[in-house]
C-alpha cells in the first residue's frame, strides 16, 4: 500500500527491492508515475476488441512522455499483441 509521497514511496520501493516493479491495472497510479517520471516502461497486452466506452490509457499529462517501442510480439492466434514501450 503506497501512502504518503509518491515519488518518496516508489524511489524507496526500487532501493528495497531487485528486479522489477510492476503495476497491473491501476489507471490511476500508472498516470500518476507517468507525470511524475517515475516510469522506465510499459508493457501493453492489446486485445483486438472494440467495446465503444470506457477510459483512456492516457488521458490529460501535466507534460509529453515520449516512447520508443522495443517489442511487439503477437500472443497466439488471436491477434492478441504485446508492446514493450522505454522511455
Amino acid at each position: 500500500m503506497l501512502s504518503g509521497d509518491l515519488t518518496e514511496q516508489i524511489v524507496n520501493l526500487k532501493a528495497c527491492t531487485t528486479g522489477d516493479v510492476v503495476v497491473h491495472g491501476s489507471a490511476t497510479l500508472v498516470h500518476a508515475l507517468l507525470d511524475k517520471g517515475l516510469v522506465d516502461e510499459l508493457r501493453l497486452m492489446v486485445f483486438p476488441i472494440i467495446l465503444g466506452s470506457g477510459l483512456k490509457l492516457f488521458g490529460q499529462t501535466d507534460a509529453p512522455v515520449t516512447l520508443q517501442l522495443v517489442s511487439a510480439t503477437p500472443l497466439g492466434p488471436d491477434g492478441v499483441l504485446l508492446l514493450i514501450y522505454q522511455r
